[in-house]
């Protein structure tokens, strides 16, 4: 959801190069998840299975991502925006505009899938600590990264990445309490740019998994009208939409102030619900 930053110090001590190293890793670890730097983005499509199953399409390039639904057939075209300042808008036919995806909200359900496969792990967060681990049976640094900002949803995660190959492998999300709310663990049997890339992710939560699987991966620069709220509310392709679909508006820059869908607040508070159907 947000882009990558390289976090290093510039001192003229031994540690430095250390330091720059480890840095150095942590940015190839991220690339080899997808979260690119240099105009460059990425364009795969994502199955989900497991307690939920869909499939959607993810354009990610500057540190913003965009989905799109292809599946389940009452979902499609049901679209989310993650911006680089941390917020998400999510939007379906039928919705005058795109809404606003609160913190709160993206801690939970069918958001969380979708913050946490689109999160950098370096970007907004400082590294807080770090120690040799292993994972999986290989060596690995584990770092503890802190948030910079109250509006990055999780307050501190843990990050495995292996030593051989600067490959992020496993990483826990913790809230600000200290209790580890999610994990997750990556594969990489996709290749892209002469390196190993991201294939498979597993979240799991309260003795649940989520698996998302990654494929066609395009590694290319997308134009920047896709990362717009504008975008989200596009018709969809090949025709005006479902029956029934009501025009969309010109979105407004921000959220709209007045209440959705009964929420006093001025968020529906479940914004992607049935965009993931639950196994029975």
């Amino acid at each position: 959801m947000k882009k990558i930053a390289l976090v290093c110090s510039l001192l003229v001590t031994a540690a430095s190069s250390l330091v720059h190293a480890q840095d150095a890793a942590l940015l190839e670890a991220e690339r080899s998840r997808g979260i690119l730097t240099g105009g460059q983005g990425v364009k795969w499509n994502v199955s989900v299975s497991g307690s939920t199953s869909a499939r959607f399409t993810a354009t990610s390039q500057g540190g913003t991502i965009y989905a799109e639904v292809t599946s389940p057939e009452d979902a499609l075209n049901r679209r989310y925006l993650a911006e680089s300042s941390g917020e998400m808008f999510f939007w379906k036919p039928g919705l005058s505009r795109p809404i606003s995806v609160s913190k709160r909200q993206r801690l939970n359900g069918d958001a969380a899938i979708g913050d946490i496969a689109s999160t950098s792990f370096v970007d907004g967060y400082s590294v807080a600590g770090q120690e040799s681990g292993t994972v999986n049976g290989e060596s690995a640094t584990v770092y503890s990264l802190k948030a910079n900002s109250l509006s990055d949803t999780y307050a501190l995660i843990k990050y495995w990445v292996t030593t051989n190959e600067n490959l992020g492998k496993k990483a826990e999300f913790y809230s600000a309490s200290g209790t580890m709310i999610r994990s997750a663990t990556m594969d990489y049997g996709n290749q892209a740019m002469g390196r190993p890339f991201l294939s498979r992710m597993v979240i799991s939560e309260s003795g649940s998994n989520v698996n998302l699987s990654f494929s066609g991966v395009q590694v290319s620069s997308f134009p920047s009208s896709t990362f717009t709220q504008e975008y989200l509310t596009r018709k969809p392709e090949g025709g005006a939409g479902k029956p029934g679909d009501k025009p969309a508006d010109k979105p407004t820059t921000k959220p709209a102030s007045k209440p959705t869908s009964g929420s006093a607040s001025g968020e529906v508070k479940k914004p992607f619900g049935g965009l993931f159907k639950k196994k029975e």
